[in-house]
């Protein structure tokens, strides 16, 4: 698993004026592209839109009534998965047995305004699974907090 430490010259979707195409995304991401269209189907209830930022480049926000689940950014040949953890969910999170194997990068996550930022890179096969388990914990999170 990396630790979310690419320099900007991965990110193939800097131009502000061009908003990534989907042929051009799965081109660009290669062999984890598959990953990426099952997370995109997985998360197919979650408004799924492009937002450009300076520092990132073109990204793609996975957002519930306005809020953001996680931001996934393409790379070259991989990509990244950004999100903020809410305080309780981290406290739960260091709590479940079933997620164990994730303590150390929750622990270590930093304070941001939006919660603790968590950063997991897609470049093999195995780098996903680990961040579909945690994506998927944290939906079912916030889907008992909102029931």
């Amino acid at each position: 698993m990396s630790n979310g430490k690419q320099g900007a010259a991965s990110r193939p979707f800097m131009d502000p004026q061009s908003v990534p195409d989907p042929v051009v995304v799965e081109r660009v991401l290669g062999a984890t592209s598959v990953h990426f269209l099952d997370l995109m189907e997985r998360t197919g209830d979650f408004t799924q839109s492009w937002v450009y930022t300076k520092g990132s480049g073109w990204l793609l926000k996975l957002a519930v009534g306005g809020k953001a689940l996680c931001y996934v950014i393409p790379l070259q040949g991989s990509f990244r998965v950004s999100m903020a953890i809410r305080k309780a969910e981290r406290e739960r999170l260091l709590e479940a047995p079933e997620m164990l194997d994730y303590a150390p990068l929750v622990s270590a996550a930093r304070k941001a305004p939006e919660g603790f930022a968590i950063v997991l890179d897609v470049d093999r096969d195995g780098a996903y699974d680990w961040c579909l388990r945690l994506v998927q914990w944290v939906i079912e999170a916030r889907t008992r907090v909102a029931s």
